[in-house]
Protein backbone atom coordinates (compact mmCIF):
# COMPACT_ATOMS: atom_id res chain seq x y z
CA UNK A 1 0.00 0.00 0.00
CA UNK A 2 1.51 3.23 -1.21
CA UNK A 3 -0.26 6.33 0.73
CA UNK A 4 2.77 8.97 0.41
CA UNK A 5 1.02 10.60 -2.41
CA UNK A 6 -1.47 11.72 0.50
CA UNK A 7 0.79 12.87 2.42
CA UNK A 8 1.91 17.15 1.91
CA UNK A 9 5.21 17.61 0.06
CA UNK A 10 6.25 19.65 3.06
CA UNK A 11 4.92 16.80 5.51
CA UNK A 12 6.80 14.72 3.62
CA UNK A 13 10.20 16.41 3.75
CA UNK A 14 10.35 16.41 7.29
CA UNK A 15 9.25 12.74 7.72
CA UNK A 16 12.38 11.89 5.28
CA UNK A 17 14.99 13.74 7.27
CA UNK A 18 14.23 11.63 9.99
CA UNK A 19 16.24 8.78 8.05
CA UNK A 20 19.79 10.17 8.61
CA UNK A 21 23.08 8.68 9.91
CA UNK A 22 23.84 8.64 13.74
CA UNK A 23 27.10 9.90 14.02
CA UNK A 24 30.23 8.71 15.76
CA UNK A 25 29.33 5.91 18.14
CA UNK A 26 32.42 4.31 17.47
CA UNK A 27 34.52 7.05 18.72
CA UNK A 28 33.49 6.14 22.49
CA UNK A 29 36.77 6.10 24.61
CA UNK A 30 36.95 3.12 27.13
CA UNK A 31 37.66 4.82 30.73
CA UNK A 32 36.94 1.84 32.79
CA UNK A 33 36.47 -2.03 32.30
CA UNK A 34 36.11 -4.46 35.18
CA UNK A 35 33.86 -7.87 35.37
CA UNK A 36 30.40 -6.53 35.95
CA UNK A 37 31.52 -2.93 35.10
CA UNK A 38 32.49 -0.28 32.29
CA UNK A 39 32.37 3.38 31.66
CA UNK A 40 32.68 5.44 28.11
CA UNK A 41 33.48 9.13 27.22
CA UNK A 42 31.62 10.02 24.27
CA UNK A 43 31.95 13.38 22.46
CA UNK A 44 28.62 14.61 21.25
CA UNK A 45 28.15 16.36 17.57
CA UNK A 46 25.85 17.55 15.40
CA UNK A 47 25.52 14.29 13.57
CA UNK A 48 24.37 12.69 16.54
CA UNK A 49 21.28 15.33 16.73
CA UNK A 50 17.74 14.10 15.33
CA UNK A 51 15.46 16.17 13.11
CA UNK A 52 14.35 18.14 16.34
CA UNK A 53 17.69 19.56 17.12
CA UNK A 54 18.46 16.95 20.27
CA UNK A 55 20.72 14.08 20.75
CA UNK A 56 18.87 11.05 18.67
CA UNK A 57 17.37 8.66 21.14
CA UNK A 58 18.36 5.61 18.77
CA UNK A 59 22.12 7.04 19.33
CA UNK A 60 21.34 7.36 23.01
CA UNK A 61 19.64 3.18 23.12
CA UNK A 62 22.90 2.12 21.00
CA UNK A 63 25.42 3.67 23.56
CA UNK A 64 23.71 2.15 26.66
CA UNK A 65 23.25 -1.18 24.57
CA UNK A 66 27.06 -1.01 23.63
CA UNK A 67 27.85 -0.17 26.94
CA UNK A 68 26.13 -3.49 28.48
CA UNK A 69 27.74 -5.69 26.00
CA UNK A 70 31.19 -4.57 27.27
CA UNK A 71 30.30 -4.88 30.99
CA UNK A 72 29.09 -8.27 30.18
CA UNK A 73 31.98 -9.47 28.03
CA UNK A 74 34.22 -8.25 30.91
CA UNK A 75 32.76 -11.59 32.61
CA UNK A 76 34.45 -13.66 29.55
CA UNK A 77 31.57 -14.27 27.98
CA UNK A 78 30.64 -13.63 24.16
CA UNK A 79 26.98 -12.72 24.67
CA UNK A 80 23.95 -10.80 22.98
CA UNK A 81 21.00 -8.22 23.95
CA UNK A 82 17.82 -10.68 25.23
CA UNK A 83 15.77 -7.87 26.46
CA UNK A 84 16.36 -3.86 27.30
CA UNK A 85 14.20 -1.24 28.41
CA UNK A 86 15.57 2.51 28.63
CA UNK A 87 14.11 6.05 30.27
CA UNK A 88 14.84 8.81 28.41
CA UNK A 89 14.83 11.52 31.24
CA UNK A 90 16.64 14.62 29.65
CA UNK A 91 16.78 16.01 26.02
CA UNK A 92 20.90 16.69 25.58
CA UNK A 93 22.40 18.57 22.47
CA UNK A 94 26.12 18.67 22.07
CA UNK A 95 28.84 18.04 24.53
CA UNK A 96 30.72 15.23 26.69
CA UNK A 97 28.29 12.29 27.87
CA UNK A 98 29.05 9.51 30.28
CA UNK A 99 28.15 5.88 30.08
CA UNK A 100 28.36 3.67 32.93
CA UNK A 101 27.38 -0.01 33.23
CA UNK A 102 27.04 -1.73 35.98
CA UNK A 103 25.79 -5.79 36.82
CA UNK A 104 22.94 -5.52 39.01
CA UNK A 105 22.99 -9.29 38.67
CA UNK A 106 25.05 -11.94 37.02
CA UNK A 107 23.81 -15.92 36.36
CA UNK A 108 24.53 -19.14 34.60
CA UNK A 109 23.26 -16.90 31.18
CA UNK A 110 22.48 -14.10 31.49
CA UNK A 111 23.84 -10.70 33.35
CA UNK A 112 21.15 -7.55 33.85
CA UNK A 113 23.28 -4.79 33.14
CA UNK A 114 21.97 -1.12 34.97
CA UNK A 115 23.34 1.74 32.27
CA UNK A 116 23.33 5.67 33.12
CA UNK A 117 24.13 8.27 30.97
CA UNK A 118 25.19 11.77 32.51
CA UNK A 119 26.65 14.95 31.36
CA UNK A 120 29.94 15.98 32.77
CA UNK A 121 28.17 17.90 35.34
CA UNK A 122 26.61 14.67 36.13
CA UNK A 123 22.64 15.43 35.29
CA UNK A 124 21.13 11.89 34.37
CA UNK A 125 20.09 11.67 30.91
CA UNK A 126 18.97 8.33 30.08
CA UNK A 127 18.92 4.77 32.12
CA UNK A 128 18.55 2.23 30.84
CA UNK A 129 18.03 -2.26 31.87
CA UNK A 130 20.06 -4.48 29.54
CA UNK A 131 19.71 -8.27 30.30
CA UNK A 132 22.66 -9.48 27.92
CA UNK A 133 22.56 -13.55 27.19
CA UNK A 134 26.34 -15.50 27.49
CA UNK A 135 26.43 -17.27 24.13
CA UNK A 136 29.82 -18.55 24.59
CA UNK A 137 33.04 -18.42 27.05
CA UNK A 138 35.57 -15.69 25.42
CA UNK A 139 38.76 -18.70 23.80
CA UNK A 140 41.53 -18.55 25.47
CA UNK A 141 44.48 -16.84 23.41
Amino acid sequence: MDTKQDIRPEVMEGIMKHIEPLGKLEKAELLEIAPGHARVKIDIEEDALNFYGNLHGGFIFALCDMVAGMTAYAYEFANVTQQASIHYLHAFQTGTLYAEGNAIHKGRHTAVIQVNVTTEEGKLIASATVTMFFTAPVPLA
